[in-house]
C-alpha cells in the first residue's frame, strides 16, 4: 500500500441536477461534460445558491466515474459527519490521522471509503468529484512522491502518509485541514471553501 494517498471525506471529495437522474442518465448512454455538471450544481445565480444545495440527494457528490456505492458512503459521511471523531497530527514529513465513528454505519462508510480511495490511487482514477477540493486534484497529481500506512481500528481507520517533498508535505497539511472541517462541518464546510475560493478569483 505504499505511494498511495487517501482522502477520507473527500473525496471529497467530489455532479448532477440530482444523483438519482444523473445516475440514470449515464446508464442510458448520456453523456455531460463537467462544466455542464457544474453548472447544474451550481445554478445560474452565482455562489449565493451554493447555500440553497439539495442537503438530501446532495448530488454534488457524484463524479465522473463513481459507483453508486461510493456516492452512498459519501451521502452517510457528510448527512452523519456529528458522529465522526476525527484527530490529525501534522509531522514534519506528513500527517497521521485518525477517523473513526461508534455508529456502526457511519464505520462502515468510513472503511469503504477508504479502501475505495486506495483503489482509486493505485489506478491513478481521480473520480473528479464536484465538490472535490482543488487540493485532492494536486495530490493525485503527486500520488507516487507519497507513502501511506494504514491501520484499521476498533471503530474506523487511522493512517499516516509521508513525503521526501516539502511542497507535497504541505498539500498533505492542506487537504488533512479540509477533511477535518468536513468532519466537523459538514456541507457547510465545502459551501465555505468554495465561497473562499470563488472570491480569491475575483480579488485576482
Amino acid at each position: 500500500m505504499n505511494k498511495l494517498t487517501i482522502s477520507l471525506l473527500g473525496i471529497i471529495l467530489v455532479i448532477a441536477a440530482t444523483s438519482g437522474t444523473w445516475y440514470v442518465s449515464q446508464k442510458h448512454g448520456s453523456q455531460h461534460t463537467y462544466a455542464e455538471m457544474h453548472q447544474k450544481h451550481h445554478g445560474s445565480k452565482g455562489m449565493h445558491q451554493q447555500h440553497q444545495h439539495d442537503e438530501v440527494n446532495m448530488p454534488g457528490l457524484i463524479g465522473r466515474d463513481t459507483s453508486e456505492q461510493e456516492v452512498n458512503d459519501l451521502k452517510t459521511l457528510f448527512q452523519k459527519h456529528a458522529h465522526i471523531t476525527r484527530e490529525v497530527t501534522y509531522l514534519e514529513n506528513g500527517i497521521m490521522t485518525s477517523t473513526e465513528s461508534s455508529n456502526p454505519e457511519v464505520k462502515a462508510a468510513i472503511v469503504r471509503h477508504v479502501s475505495m480511495m486506495i483503489g482509486r490511487f493505485e489506478a491513478g482514477r481521480n473520480p473528479k468529484v464536484m465538490i472535490q477540493s482543488p487540493t485532492l486534484d494536486a495530490l493525485f497529481d503527486v500520488n507516487e512522491q507519497i507513502d501511506t500506512q494504514i491501520e484499521s481500528s476498533a471503530t474506523g481507520v487511522m493512517v499516516t502518509q509521508t513525503s521526501k517533498n516539502n511542497d507535497v508535505v504541505a498539500l498533505l497539511h492542506k487537504h488533512a485541514t479540509e477533511v477535518s472541517e468536513m468532519s466537523a462541518k459538514g456541507m457547510r464546510a465545502v459551501h465555505e471553501r468554495m465561497a473562499n475560493n470563488e472570491q480569491m478569483k475575483h480579488n485576482h
